[in-house]
């Protein structure tokens, strides 16, 4: 009985009670959105830093990631690599060589970090060579060695394809060694830091310039078959690799780690701000209509109607006004998420200053499921809350006043 009472109070002022659901389903819509575009942001972030810059694990001997100093090289890489590859989980493996290069070009110099890959391996871990603008995958078209660069390098030292750079750096003997390459092809990722310090060259060309014996390399990194299954492989890369340090993608990159684990806080902070706007409107529409009812909630309790009871139909019809505003936010919300999960939103006009961090211009929203769970049960809550106060303003009436009110 009380939950038909309490329905059809809902409905007795229908413009107030549409206005009110109509703006709680605004408010949601937002949030759902909202939240979904930037785990969307967050995803393509995560996505472009492990399949274009980091991969999902790294190899590395003791102490090398303090100085990226040449002579702490790893031995026997081709059959640690290979037993890496047969690991259940692990999709790829490839062995690289890196040095801090200085580079000499026809208009300026620069620095940075130059990889030596062996390009049939590095195609199954990093993307790198399908975000190619210009020119060849570290394909030999000339008597000097093929170097691969990004476009914001190749801007910066106005460098194009054929273009030659002269690359110094100190060996495994502390020599300077210096070596002449050609620009053989400029790659663009989302992330322009990125592009601007990082060079690829063949293995054995970076090889023979830092005077390394054969099968050696500073580091190995691999791509698992999904992210999520980083922390399950890494204790058995471990085993097979010995004494050698490994570090997952957010050991590496400790500032990812941190806005992967601060996402959701995030979002549930903003849906909190959106839900305590939302409270105040709630509240505010609940006790106008329990003050406009004064004389009929007196008679009610006068022939017998118990406080408890008018109580929880204030309660009802809270949460009935709120869940109905909820339910339509919440699904508007997952239609709008759903429509741009397949089309992206261009954000072009932010590029330069989403690429300097890493951030792709156009973003496809990601929309997970216990967070739609989590949003309804927090809209619940809320019109409970803000039913406390009206509820309990009714509840101190007396009855015999209350009757006579006019």
């Amino acid at each position: 009985m009380i939950w038909s009472i309490a329905w059809r109070n809902v409905w007795r002022n229908k413009v107030r009670s549409i206005i009110m659901i109509v703006a709680i389903a605004l408010g949601l819509i937002a949030g759902v959105f909202a939240t979904a575009f930037m785990q969307g942001a967050v995803d393509a972030r995560i996505e472009s830093a492990t399949h274009s810059e980091l991969a999902h694990l790294q190899v590395h001997a003791p102490h090398f990631q303090d100085n990226n100093e040449t002579g702490l090289y790893m031995s026997g890489v081709n059959e640690l690599t290979q037993k890496i590859e047969n690991i259940d989980k692990v999709e790829a493996a490839s062995y690289r060589l890196i040095a801090e290069p200085f580079i000499m070009a026809a208009h300026g110099t620069g620095g940075g970090k130059m990889l030596g890959i062996v390009p049939e391996k590095e195609k199954l871990v990093t993307d790198i060579a399908e975000k190619l603008v210009d020119g060849t995958y570290l394909e030999k078209t000339s008597r000097m060695p093929p170097i691969l660069i990004g476009e914001k390098l190749s801007k910066k030292l106005k460098l194009k394809v054929g273009s030659k750079l002269n690359v110094q750096m100190v060996d495994i003997n502390g020599d300077l060694s210096s070596k002449g390459y050609r620009v053989g092809g400029i790659y663009k990722t989302v992330n322009t830091g990125f592009d601007e310090m990082t060079l690829f060259v063949n293995y054995d060309d970076l090889r023979n310039q830092l005077g390394l014996q054969y099968d050696v390399a500073h580091e190995i990194a691999m791509i698992c078959e999904s992210g999520e299954e980083v922390d399950v492989v890494k204790p058995e890369v471990q085993q097979i690799a010995g004494n050698n340090i490994v570090k997952t993608w957010k050991e590496l990159s400790p500032e990812m780690s941190l806005l992967t684990e601060s996402m959701d806080e995030y979002m549930y902070i903003f849906i909190m701000i959106i839900l305590l706007g939302l409270c105040f409107g709630i509240i505010n529409t609940m006790l106008m209509a329990v003050l406009e009812r004064v004389k009929e909630i007196g008679m009610l309790m006068a022939v017998g109607m118990n406080k408890r009871k008018i109580f929880w139909m204030i309660m009802l019809e809270s949460v009935m006004l709120t869940f109905s505003g909820g339910i339509v936010g919440v699904v508007f919300g997952s239609l709008i998420t759903k429509f741009f999960e397949t089309r992206p939103i261009d954000v072009s006009t932010f590029s330069e200053g989403l690429e300097k961090y890493g951030y792709a211009t156009q973003i496809y929203t990601s929309l997970q499921n216990e967070m739609l769970v989590t949003i309804t049960v927090l809209v619940i809550i809320t019109g409970m809350i803000s039913a406390v106060y009206p509820a309990r303003k009714a509840l101190k009436l007396n009855p015999a006043e209350a009757t006579r009110t006019e």
